[in-house]
Formats: C-alpha cells, structure tokens, sequence
C-alpha cells in the first residue's frame, strides 16, 4: 500500500505520521526512512526543519527559515547541504533495509521540481516489489504530479484538516493494519 499524506502548509501532516508511529511499531512493524518535524521558537512561530531517522533515532538540521537579505534554496528556508546528504543516506539505507514500512517526509517541489533533494527515491517508491509499503509526505498541489510520477495502483489518499488532524494517526495505524491484514 502506498499512502499519500496530504494537507495544505502547516496543517500537521508531519504531526499526525510522527503520532501514528507509536502505534505502527507497537504491532511489531520495522519503520524505516525520516519525519521532519518543525523547529519552533520560543513564541510557536517555525524557524526550520529537523530531520528525524526512524530506524536509529538520530536527527539533523536540515533547513531553516532565511533571513531578510538572504537567498533561499527552496521556499523560505535554506536547506542545509550536509544534512541533505546526511538524509540522502538515511533515504538509501531505508531503500536497502527489510522494513516493513518506508516514511518518506516529505517529498515536494525540490524532488520534482529540481530532481534534488531525494528525486533518487521516486524510481524505488514507483516499484510495489521493492518499496511494498510506504507513507509519503506530499503537499496538495503537487499531490496528482506525484501520483502520475509514481504510477502505483495501491495509492491510497490521507488528506489531513485542522478538522480530522487529531484522528489521522488512529487512521493511518489502521490504513496500514489492513494492509498487513491483506498481505498476511
């Protein structure tokens, strides 16, 4: 099953798969690939990203909102090269390992746009043999690109609201308990 998680900006779709995490493992699944939770300051207001490895826990500074007279990478943040080759590597070794479940947070105008970031996973995650299962991060505007990129029949849509946010964890745990159920 290929779930795409999908929500405007700042809804919390990386909120809800970070939630459902426990729950996934809880069942005895291997989870494998990143999240990559906001860095808020003091006040709640998001200063960058981090990125989070689901296998060994470690995490990264990837990208962080750029200042007045600075250029950003993509969007309004400068994305750290050495932790973009950091999650590069965490990518590659959840492509390679025996999980269960692949996270992929997120993948957006950088890999589609640009064929940077981690464009390399798109080939891999378009293979239901060898990504069998996963959970992709996606904003909604490049939700149907991705979807034609990718060209998995099992595509299964989580569109996450400020209304349905605290029950999309419970949904994706379930989501992916039939999908275990299926394929036994």
């Amino acid at each position: 099953m290929f779930i795409l998680l999908t929500g405007s900006r700042h809804v919390g779709k990386t909120t809800a798969c970070w939630k459902a995490l426990p729950g996934l493992r809880a069942t005895g699944l291997k989870i494998a690939g990143f999240v990559s939770p906001p860095i808020l300051n003091g006040g709640g207001r998001k200063t960058g990203i981090e990125l989070v490895d689901l296998t060994t826990g470690q995490r990264q500074k990837f990208a962080r909102v750029v200042g007045r007279d600075e250029k950003p990478t993509v969007g309004v943040y400068q994305v750290s090269e050495d932790a973009t080759e950091w999650a590069r590597g965490v990518l590659a070794a959840a492509l390679m390992a025996n999980a269960d479940w692949l996270v992929v947070d997120e993948i957006g105008p950088l890999e589609l746009h640009q064929n940077r970031g981690f464009a390399f996973a798109l080939k891999a995650l378009a293979d239901p043999e060898r990504i069998p299962n996963a959970i992709v991060i996606v904003r909604p505007e490049l939700t149907e690109e991705l979807t034609e990129r990718i060209g998995r029949t099992d595509t299964v849509y989580v569109e996450v609201t400020e209304a349905n946010r605290l029950d999309i964890p419970g949904q994706l745990v379930r989501l992916v308990q039939a999908a275990r159920a299926k394929t036994g």
